[in-house]
């Protein structure tokens, strides 16, 4: 997928993601103002039915014991009354009237007069002013009398209350939402993970192509001078091309080895032959094979096998590959000043082998890569580093399979050293 189309569905996502985010807000606000505003009406109707269970009483109980004018015989009466409430009463109209809406929570009440904010009756010690100031009232008059006292509700976990009665719905809608990122997120990354690893295929392709025709091209000029007739008359031209074409040979396969083995190790069916192998054996016998190479290039070799134990539980050929794998990625980026030194140190857990080399180095932020399948660390072109990108990639599974690990330390300019820590004790052959 090109990047274009990539940055475009991304985009695309993006913004469709952060509108089901900001929907999602709109709809747990718009659920709780619903809410709440559902509340203060049930909270305004109930007072109302109070109110009129209060006139009600008194209407039931009213006498004319004052010898007064009506209307100040009407309102000494209706203050015389509500002075002489019952609280149990104000109480119990209270709780019957908002158990259904408000069940398991405290209501605050008073009644108080409105000149001079006394409370008559109230259960709320301590909340006076959240009382006073709470928009739920409701005076307590008649049509024809002066409202002189207030009767007050508050609710004060109203928010709380309401939160609580919708919290499956916001739960879920965060729950949701949370998937859904986390989903884009993991897209995201699964996609341009299968963009770089089609690149590093891609490159791995490439590298293939150009290391396997090198040695076909050199074997095919050989042996179209081998089957020049003239060629008879000279046998020293003969041995000179029939080495060339078995040396050519011997790397075309080599290369093809490397690819199969890769694919190998990737098969379930994939096992070590484990045995007690002298790894100081191997090694010396690895280095000999490159020291002639290395001399070539005015360069050279060393080993400082100072393990004291040196006999470790592993696939011989497996660890020989191991071995000849991290020398020849040194050689590999050592273009000048090669010089490599192999050495071993032993402990009460297993042997140390140490690779060095003081060639062109590795950057920071390329040491967590340089394991992975296919990737090379490019000096520039990218055929200027020969390998197909599975060198040390095999190395960490290899060594992984024994139970042992693998690090690394490098620095530009500085060389690499590469660490390989293989354990005494028996382990299991790799299974997958």
């Amino acid at each position: 997928m090109k990047k274009r189309k990539i940055t475009i569905a991304i985009l695309l996502t993006s913004i469709a993601l952060l509108g089901v985010i900001v929907t999602q807000s709109i709809w747990v606000t718009k659920s709780v103002k619903l809410r709440s505003d559902l509340l203060d009406q049930n909270l305004a109707v109930g007072l109302k039915r109070v109110v009129n269970q209060i006139m009600l009483l008194q209407s039931n109980l009213h006498n004319h014991q004052y010898d007064i004018s009506e209307e100040e015989e009407s309102v000494s009466e209706h203050k015389y009354f509500i002075q002489h409430l019952d609280p149990a009463i104000i109480d119990s109209m209270i709780q019957n009237e908002f158990r259904n809406s408000f069940a398991d929570q405290k209501i605050y009440y008073a009644i108080f007069e409105i000149e001079t904010n006394e409370f008559v009756i109230c259960n709320c010690t301590g909340l006076d002013e959240e009382i006073l100031n709470s928009p739920h009232k409701a005076p307590i008059s008649c049509v024809f009398q002066e409202d002189q006292f207030m009767l007050s509700v508050l609710f004060p976990r109203q928010q709380q209350f309401i939160i609580h009665e919708l919290q499956i719905n916001i739960i879920s809608s965060v729950i949701f939402t949370l998937i859904i990122i986390f989903g884009f997120w993991y897209i995201i990354t699964i996609l341009f993970q299968q963009k770089k690893l089609s690149e590093m295929k891609h490159d791995f392709v490439n590298n293939m192509t150009h290391e396997l025709k090198t040695p076909i091209a050199t074997i095919s000029v050989a042996s179209e001078m081998l089957m020049n007739p003239t060629i008879i008359e000279q046998p020293e031209k003969i041995t000179q091309y029939a080495g060339i074409i078995h040396e050519e040979n011997i790397r075309l396969r080599d290369q093809v080895d490397n690819v199969l083995t890769v694919a190998r190790l990737e098969r379930s069916d994939f096992k070590l032959k484990l045995d007690n192998i002298n790894a100081h054996d191997i090694i010396r016998n690895v280095v000999r094979k490159f020291e002639i190479n290395i001399a070539n290039r005015g360069g050279m070799i060393q080993t400082r096998l100072n393990a004291a134990n040196m006999i470790i539980y592993a696939d011989n050929n497996h660890f020989a590959n191991v071995i000849q794998n991290l020398i020849d990625n040194a050689i590999k980026y050592s273009p000048e000043k090669l010089e490599i030194t192999v050495s071993t140190h032993s402990s009460n857990d297993g042997l140390t082998i140490y690779v060095e080399d003081k060639g062109i180095g590795i950057e920071q932020h390329n040491l967590e890569k340089i394991f992975l399948q296919f990737h090379r660390v490019s000096t520039g072109d990218i055929h200027d580093v020969k390998g197909f990108g599975i060198g040390l990639y095999y190395v960490k599974r290899i060594v992984g399979a024994h139970g042992g690990t693998i690090q690394v330390k490098s620095a530009p300019g500085k060389g690499s050293s590469f660490l390989v820590f293989m354990p005494f004790k028996k382990i299991d052959e790799l299974k997958k």
